[in-house]
Parts: C-alpha cells; structure tokens; sequence
C-alpha cells in the first residue's frame, strides 16, 4: 500500500499540462509553435517540457539555439506512450459528455481488429453504458458485407482493397484508415525463395489475400499457400516461424517482423483501407459509430497515413 502511494505522489508531480506541452512541441518541432497552438506563451510551453524532462530525469528533446533540433532517444521512445495517454483521456471525457446509450448493437469484425485493444475499449464502452448490450462476431470482410446486406449486422468494420471514393453507400459510412499493404517475412533469406513463393494468408474473402495474390499473378510470379488462416494471431505465428511472406497494412505490422523491400523481387502492393458501415442511422448505432472512429489505434493510424 506504501509502495503505491508513493508511485501516486510521483505521478501527480506530472500534470497533463506537461504531457501535452511535450507532445505537441515534438509534433511542432518548435516551441513557439507550440505556443500558438496552445495558446500558451513559449515560456510556459519551455517550462512545462523541462519540468517533465526533470521528473522523468532525462532529456526528451534536443535542442539548438533555443530551437527544437530534433527528438532524443529517450523522447523518441515515450512520445508514443504519451500520445496514447492523452488520446485516451480525451475519448472518455467525450464518452462522458455523450448521453447513455442504450439497447443491442450487433458488431462485425475482421480477424485483424479483434485485437486487445479493440475488445478493451468495448469493455470500457459497455461500463460507461450499463444500458447497452453488443455482440460481436469476428469474420472475414466479404461475409462482414453480406451479413450487413441480410441485416444480421448493425454496424461493421471492413477491410477493402478495392474502393472507389466517388460512391458511397447509403447509411453511415466512415474512413477508419487507409495505408498500402507491405510484403512481410521473418527474415529476407525466406524471400530468396527457388520457385514457388510461399505465402502466408487470411482465408478466402480476406482483401488482404485478394490483394497479395492479384499482385502476384499480375507480375506472374508463381506462388503456393503455405499457410491459410481466418486468425491474426495464428497467421503471425506462421510468419514468425518462417513458412512464408504475407502482406499486412502498415497498423497490423509490429517490430518482431522483417518488411520486404523491392530488392527481393516481390511485386508492389496497393493501398487499402478499414470503413466503418451501417445501414442504420439511429441515434445509439450513431454515437457507437463515432466511439469507434475515436478509438485511439485509429486516430493514431490516421494521423500516420501515407499512400
């Protein structure tokens, strides 16, 4: 019990007014900037940032003349988290302004996003809504589609390779976020492959799949399924152990993979995107819509967008 209020006295030396001070001068790269933005005086930005430096006992920035000249290692590595924080702050003090929702949603999933912190933040959602009850069912994007179509669904996440911007559906219909799909190995040997290229995959209606495998035909490139799965989790244990390539968006890529640059031979795969769809417009699947877009794993993706 000492132990942690001692780790909670230490926290309140930390105020939000840091946190924000920090992230938005290593967005800015300026303190005045940072400043406008805030709509704070530079010294009180520069005061904020070193009094977090001094309570995290490091430097986050590096400085030149009075100019940010760039991110430390130190900086470069708690920004993340920092952003997280702050980011999470702001989705439940709108969450909060929201009123409570009430009835049944019904959620369709692709198999990439039934991830910890999807399933996390709809557990936070149904504690702020004791009124609500959501079910949730994990399939690929085609079934997600026609289950929407049935009305079986009231709101899904889905996958697309193929999109045109011009025509949009009836209903709500969102951009979660868009990035090109990268070729992804365990190690480059697995790439120097001698006929066949093995390919790791979702199963069959996965956009991911359709994508990885047009490209291939495309550059008539001869390639074998040598891992099929509707799971994430086992479709990255497969890449991890080394049986093939696979094509993953840049959201779903984390630092125990290899990406594939151009020299191995493999072709260029297209941009792709996750919208949010609902042929209902009620006022619950509404506010359930816009919790989602606010998630933070989607702000951040949107923020990082590159085509």
């Amino acid at each position: 019990m000492l132990s942690d209020v001692s780790t909670l006295s230490q926290s309140r030396a930390i105020t939000l007014e840091h946190l924000r001070a920090f992230a938005v001068v290593a967005h800015c790269r300026s303190f005045q900037k940072a400043g406008v933005k805030l709509c704070r005086s530079q010294s009180a930005v520069t005061q904020a940032v070193k009094r977090l430096e001094a309570q995290l006992n490091c430097t986050l920035l590096y400085r030149s003349h009075g100019h940010v000249a760039g991110l430390t290692p130190e900086g470069e590595r708690i920004l993340p988290e920092i952003v997280d924080v702050l980011l999470r702050l702001d989705h439940v003090i709108q969450a909060g302004r929201r009123p409570e929702l009430k009835g049944r949603i019904q959620v369709g999933i692709p198999p990439s996003f039934s991830a910890v912190e999807l399933q996390g933040a709809v557990a936070r959602l149904l504690a702020l809504n004791p009124g609500l009850q959501i079910g949730i069912i994990s399939d690929m994007s085609s079934d997600l589609e026609q289950m929407l179509v049935e009305g079986s669904l009231d709101v899904a996440l889905i996958n697309q390779y193929r999109f045109d911007d011009g025509t949009l559906p009836q209903g709500i219909f969102q951009e979660l976020c868009r990035q090109p799909l990268l070729w992804l190995c365990n190690a480059p040997k697995v790439v120097n492959h001698a006929g066949e290229i093995p390919l790791l995959t979702y199963s069959e209606g996965s956009p991911w799949r359709a994508a990885a495998v047009d490209a291939l035909d495309q550059a008539g490139l001869a390639y074998n399924f040598a891992y099929v799965s509707a799971s994430y989790e086992s479709l990255c244990c497969s890449l991890l152990a080394g049986f093939g390539v696979t094509a993953l968006p840049g959201w779903d890529i984390d630092e125990r993979f290899c990406i594939v640059d151009g020299s191995h031979g493999l072709p260029p795969l297209p941009a792709v995107r996750t919208v949010l769809k609902s042929r209902s417009q009620s006022t619950v699947v509404q506010q359930f819509c816009d919790f989602i877009a606010g998630l933070p794993f989607f702000v951040r993706a949107r923020e990082h967008r590159h085509d």
